[in-house]
């Protein structure tokens, strides 16, 4: 009887222990590799129209193709049908900003996903505020000197 008890006791132990990481599931918001935004040194080229194959099944959702800076150069990444890894998650398309001589690129993400600022936007960034604040102080002496003339 005891060794019974003792047995129950332990699959009973057992399966809490392993039901325990399902039930305490953190979402941790951790960017993934990509997912940073980075700066193009000249304009993405006109987006491509692209064929959609079909769909895969009802939980795909379309993810529409980019161009994504990569090695000092656009380069095209093709739409595809793909499944947001939770079920509320929606895609947020590449984004293309222009900031002075360059375009801030954010890429394609699922919503629940983090983007950071990659090492070479926020270089880009600093030196671009420091080259605009030193820009400023000239244009304004030079102005200074023609309204002195």
């Amino acid at each position: 009887m005891l060794k019974q008890l003792l047995k129950s006791t332990a699959t009973m132990s057992f399966v809490f222990l392993a039901s325990l990481p399902a039930s305490a599931q953190v979402h941790v918001d951790i960017p993934l590799p990509g997912l940073e935004i980075r700066v193009g040194h000249r304009a993405p080229p006109p987006m491509r129209r692209e064929v959609r194959p079909n769909r895969p099944g009802r939980d795909h959702i379309w993810v529409p193709g980019a161009w994504d800076w990569q090695n000092n150069d656009w380069g095209w990444v093709s739409g595809r049908w793909d499944r947001p890894n939770e079920r509320h998650a929606r895609w947020i398309r590449a984004r293309y900003v222009r900031e002075g001589r360059a375009w801030r690129y954010e890429p394609g993400h699922w919503s629940n996903q983090r983007v950071i600022e990659g090492d070479d936007y926020r270089r880009w960034r600093d030196e671009n505020r420091r080259d605009r604040g030193r820009g400023r102080g000239r244009d304004r002496d030079r102005d200074r000197d023609r309204n002195d003339r």
